[in-house]
């Protein structure tokens, strides 16, 4: 069983509201980045945990305060946690 933070339970229009960056830029660092890896419904649609809510809030920091530029977000987390960040491509359906 997921622990209570990695429970997919956000839409997408809910994670841009309690991070404020904006569902399009959130799908672009999914897809283009691949920096997100959010669950998906059996409709495809995404669906965010209490970590992927954390974790669009630092990239946002990292992007506005510290002006790291969205390719080079990937290897600051990794240096921040001490782990690799998930890069698979999201599936295609």
């Amino acid at each position: 069983m997921n622990a209570p933070e990695d429970l997919p339970v956000y839409p997408i229009r809910t994670a841009a509201a309690l991070t404020g960056v904006a569902a399009r830029r959130i799908r672009s660092w999914e897809v283009e980045y691949r920096l997100l890896r959010p669950a998906r419904t059996k409709g495809g649609h995404r669906l965010y945990s209490t970590r992927d809510i954390g974790l669009i809030r630092r990239i946002r920091h990292l992007m506005e305060a510290e002006g790291v530029p969205p390719r080079g977000i990937k290897a600051r987390l990794e240096t921040q946690s001490g782990a690799r960040v998930e890069a698979k491509a999201p599936d295609s359906a």
